[in-house]
C-alpha cells in the first residue's frame, strides 16, 4: 500500500513539520532523527520557495536575564584550565569554548545570591582573546567556582 504526503500552499510551517515528522516515523525512524530531518526539509523548502523563516535566537540571548545577583563590573581571572564557557547558565546550553587558567573575565552578574557564589553561574565577557582563541568581548556564562 503506497502512502503519500500531501502538501498544500495553505499549510503552516508547523503543520508541514508535523506531517513530515509523521512520514518519517511511519518509515520506522526514531522520533529525534525524524524531527531533525523534518526541520531541515521544512527550512530548505521554505527558502527554496521564496519564503522566509524566523530562526530562533542563539541561546546567548539568555544574557543577564537569568541573573539574580547583580554586581558592579569586576574583573576575574580563570583559576583552572578547562572551564567551559557557555551560552547560558547551565550544562544544557551550548558550549562557546573552553577557558584556561589566566583568561580575563569581566563579571556582570550571577545566578545565585550573596552566599552562593561558588555554586552559581557568572555572566560576563572576555576582556582579551582567550588562550583557546575565543575573541575578546565575547559574552557568556562560566561556573563561578572557576573564577578567582
Amino acid at each position: 500500500m503506497a502512502r503519500f504526503l500531501v502538501v498544500t500552499s495553505r499549510m503552516s510551517g508547523a503543520s508541514l513539520f508535523g506531517a513530515i515528522t509523521e512520514a518519517f516515523l511511519i518509515r520506522g525512524w526514531d522520533r529525534v532523527q525524524a524531527k531533525r530531518r523534518a526541520s531541515a526539509i521544512v527550512l530548505t523548502a521554505s527558502l527554496l520557495l521564496g519564503g522566509s523563516m524566523a530562526l530562533a535566537p542563539a541561546a546567548s540571548a539568555v544574557g543577564s536575564s537569568a541573573c539574580r545577583f547583580d554586581s558592579p563590573d569586576v574583573n576575574f581571572k580563570v583559576r583552572t584550565s578547562g572551564a567551559t564557557f557557555r551560552t547560558g547558565p547551565g550544562k544544557r546550553y551550548h558550549v562557546i569554548g573552553t577557558l584556561y587558567r589566566g583568561d580575563s573575565f569581566r563579571y556582570y552578574c550571577r545566578t545565585g545570591g550573596l552566599k552562593d557564589f561558588r555554586k552559581s553561574w557568572s555572566y560576563g565577557k572576555l576582556l582579551k582573546r582567550s588562550h583557546s582563541g575565543i575573541p575578546a568581548g565575547t559574552k557568556g556564562w562560566v561556573y563561578s567556582k572557576y573564577l578567582d
